[in-house]
């Protein structure tokens, strides 16, 4: 058995979804939306799910919006700042505001789910195996994930999860999580431009299978660790209650 952290099963969900802070990058891209006009100070990046992190939140590295102003770097967060890092809605402070004529150039991250919504994956997964969370936090404390579930007044975080039974919970939230990709995918439309093809309903289906996998590798995960502790199936109970006749039997 182990203690594990709520970021502990982030990123362990995030490796099989190939979905890491810092895996998908955009470079020095160009024109951020908005009104450049040296006066506005508010701009948007034409990306959900922005990634900023600090090593503060247990990542070994500093991963933020990295902007370049006439090819100089901005430091974060002196020049600007994120005030909305899913919406990818960025603010320069004052002093920094670009001038109409400066180029201004961007280079970011971002990633599929934020910290929050796998935090919820997780905890619907932990619930089907029949843990309130998928995380113990040593030592035991609440969630450390700024916006991400609280635990119910009346619950407790558990002190340890079997390891066999902690990786069945990853596997079940990698297999929910790849079925929302699947959905997201399912409503867009596959369309080219010249050489540059995309193609979301090939991205739906690559998912799907994921999900399928890995919902069955999560399944046999808990099977087979309910199996070595001696049981067939995960152990379950069951009342049958009677109500007794309000007559008598015949003297």
């Amino acid at each position: 058995m182990s203690q594990r952290s709520q970021y502990n099963g982030i990123q362990a969900c995030r490796i099989d979804l190939d979905d890491f802070y810092e895996d998908k990058t955009v470079f020095q891209f160009s024109p951020m939306q908005g009104t450049q006009d040296g006066l506005n100070s508010i701009f948007q990046i034409p990306q959900s799910r922005v990634v900023v992190v600090s090593t503060a939140n247990g990542y070994p590295n500093n991963v933020f919006p990295q902007i370049y102003v006439n090819e100089a770097a901005l430091s974060y967060p002196t020049a600007y700042s994120v005030l909305n890092a899913k919406q990818g809605i960025i603010q320069y402070n004052s002093g920094y505001i670009p001038k109409v004529t400066d180029s201004v150039k961007v280079t970011f991250n971002w990633t599929w789910f934020t910290d929050v919504e796998l935090d919820s994956i997780l905890n619907r997964a932990a619930n089907e195996i029949g843990y309130l969370t998928y995380f113990s936090n040593p030592p035991q404390s609440a969630p450390t994930i700024p916006g991400s579930e609280p635990i119910p007044v009346n619950g407790t975080i558990p002190t340890d999860i079997p390891d066999g039974l902690y990786n069945a919970i990853i596997k079940l939230a990698v297999a929910n999580a790849a079925s929302a990709l699947a959905r997201r995918f399912s409503m867009k439309y596959d369309f080219g431009a010249g050489d540059q093809n995309y193609s979301p309903s090939q991205m739906a289906k690559s998912y799907t299978q994921l999900a399928k996998d890995a919902k069955s590798e999560g399944l046999n995960a808990r099977d087979d660790f309910w199996k070595s502790q001696g049981r067939q199936y995960f152990p379950s109970s069951a009342q049958q209650g009677y109500i007794l006749p309000d007559w008598t039997p015949k003297r």
